[in-house]
C-alpha cells in the first residue's frame, strides 16, 4: 500500500475519506444536484453504478461515509425479509402449524407466545445464515473484497442470472418490491398496534358501514 500523507492508500480510512468526498462536476466544479431531490447536492450513491442508484435518494447522506455496497446489501436483506414477513403476517390470520402451542391469529400476540426454544432456534439460524453468506467477513473493508455483488448469496435455483437480457430487470424488480414490502410490513404491524386486532379483521371494521 502506498502512503499519502498520514493515510495509507487502500486502507479502510482512505475508503471512508473517499466516500465522504462530494460529487462534483469536473466540467464546472459545481456540486451535482440529487436527482431525487434537486434542491440537495448529490450523495455518493448517485454515481455508484448500482441498480437504481442513479435516482440518488439519500437525503441523510449515509453513502458519503458508509460503503455503498454494504448499504445495498442491508437494503436487499431487509427487503427480502419483509417480503417473507408480509406474506407470513397475512397468512398467520388463517393458517397455523397443527397443535402448535400458544397459537394466535394476532401476529403481535403470536410472536410473544413463541416458546423460548423456538425463538432461540430462529436467532441461531439467523446468525448461522449471516456467517455462511458473508464467509466470515463482517466489516465493510473486507466484506466485498472478492468482488461479490451486494445481495448475491449464490442462491439462484431457477438460474435467472444466466439470462443477461432479463437479469437487470429482475434485480430492479426485487429491489423495488423489497422497498414496498418494508413499508407494507411497517404499516400492517402498526395497524395491529393501533386496533389491537389481526390485519383483515381490523380492515373489516375500518371499512364497515356505520
Amino acid at each position: 500500500r502506498r502512503s499519502r500523507g498520514n493515510m495509507l492508500v487502500g486502507s479502510p480510512l482512505a475508503h471512508a475519506a473517499a466516500a465522504r468526498a462530494p460529487v462534483v462536476s469536473m466540467a464546472t466544479g459545481v456540486k451535482k444536484p440529487m436527482n431525487a431531490l434537486p434542491f440537495l447536492s448529490a450523495a455518493s450513491c448517485q454515481s455508484s453504478g448500482l441498480t437504481d442508484a442513479a435516482t440518488g435518494f439519500d437525503p441523510l447522506y449515509f453513502s458519503d461515509f458508509l460503503d455503498i455496497k454494504f448499504l445495498r446489501e442491508a437494503e436487499l436483506k431487509h427487503g427480502r425479509i419483509c417480503m417473507l414477513a408480509s406474506t407470513g403476517y397475512m397468512a398467520q390470520e388463517f393458517f397455523s402449524l397443527p397443535n402448535y402451542p400458544g397459537y394466535s391469529s394476532n401476529p403481535v400476540e403470536a410472536v410473544t407466545s413463541v416458546p423460548p426454544e423456538a425463538m432461540l432456534q430462529i436467532i441461531f439460524f439467523m446468525g448461522w445464515l449471516e456467517v455462511v453468506s458473508n464467509k466470515g467477513k463482517y466489516s465493510m473493508s473486507d466484506m466485498f473484497s472478492d468482488d461479490r455483488a451486494p445481495g448475491d448469496l449464490g442462491f439462484d435455483p431457477l438460474r435467472f442470472k444466466d439470462n443477461k437480457a432479463t437479469n437487470e430487470r429482475l434485480e430492479l424488480a426485487e429491489l423495488k418490491n423489497g422497498r414496498l414490502a418494508m413499508l407494507a410490513f411497517s404499516g400492517m404491524i402498526h395497524q395491529t398496534f393501533v386496533t389491537g386486532k389481526p390485519l383483515f379483521a381490523s380492515i373489516g371494521e375500518i371499512f364497515a358501514t356505520p
